[in-house]
């Protein structure tokens, strides 16, 4: 017998379904409501900020404990000039993140690119690699702004490796620890769990007592 806790009981019918009754159980049914694996990584277009900041953040503790010497005003005045600056830096830098979403590939996509491009290189990145993250990259969504659908391959090759002409230096690395990186995460599925969220139960719980 369940033990009283001052809420209303409901005896569940003979009827009622269950995840493990195949009689009412459609997998079919459940099977049309999949989709493809998604992954989103946050790119920042202004990764060199990070040193700027980190420099502005050393100058700005020298700076607060100057102000124990005989000159306290200025130093303090001093600290909130740079406490400002580094201010003003870090808004640029979050303005100037982007997030790209990137999904899992369908049965048949890559024969599709072989047939179409020929086929990539294992040792290295070519242009194929570029082809299948673009047909992967279903959302890019700025910092400020409406999200676009997606990228062409030609730009992610820029944003990695830039171009000599314009002198555009490209992300480089960052580029592979991140685009790549998610991508292929997407592209591989991997283990697939509900993500968790201790701001947002915390919230939840909190408002289902009020």
């Amino acid at each position: 017998m369940p033990k009283n806790t001052g809420e209303s009981f409901t005896k569940p019918t003979d009827d009622a379904p269950t995840a493990l009754d195949v009689a009412t159980f459609d997998v079919r049914a459940w099977a049309r409501g999949t989709a493809p694996v998604t992954r989103s990584v946050a790119v920042c277009g202004r990764p060199d900020l990070m040193g700027h900041i980190e420099a502005l953040k050393d100058e700005l503790e020298r700076a607060q404990a100057a102000e124990f010497d005989d000159q306290r005003p200025l130093a303090k005045s001093h600290a909130v000039e740079l406490a400002q600056a580094l201010e003003a830096a870090r808004a640029d830098m979050l303005a100037a993140m982007v997030v790209f979403t990137f999904r899992g590939l369908r049965p048949g996509e890559i024969e599709a690119l072989n047939a179409e491009h020929g086929p990539g290189d294992p040792d290295a990145i070519t242009d194929f690699d570029y082809r299948v993250w673009a047909r992967q990259c279903v959302k890019v969504s700025p910092a400020h702004g409406e999200p676009v659908s997606g990228v062409d391959w030609e730009t992610l090759k820029f944003m990695h490796l830039g171009d000599p002409e314009t002198e555009a230096s490209g992300l480089g690395l960052y580029f592979m620890r991140t685009i790549a990186k998610t991508a292929n995460a997407a592209a591989s599925g991997g283990g697939v769990d509900v993500p968790f969220s201790s701001a947002s139960s915390a919230l939840t719980q909190g408002s289902s007592r009020s």
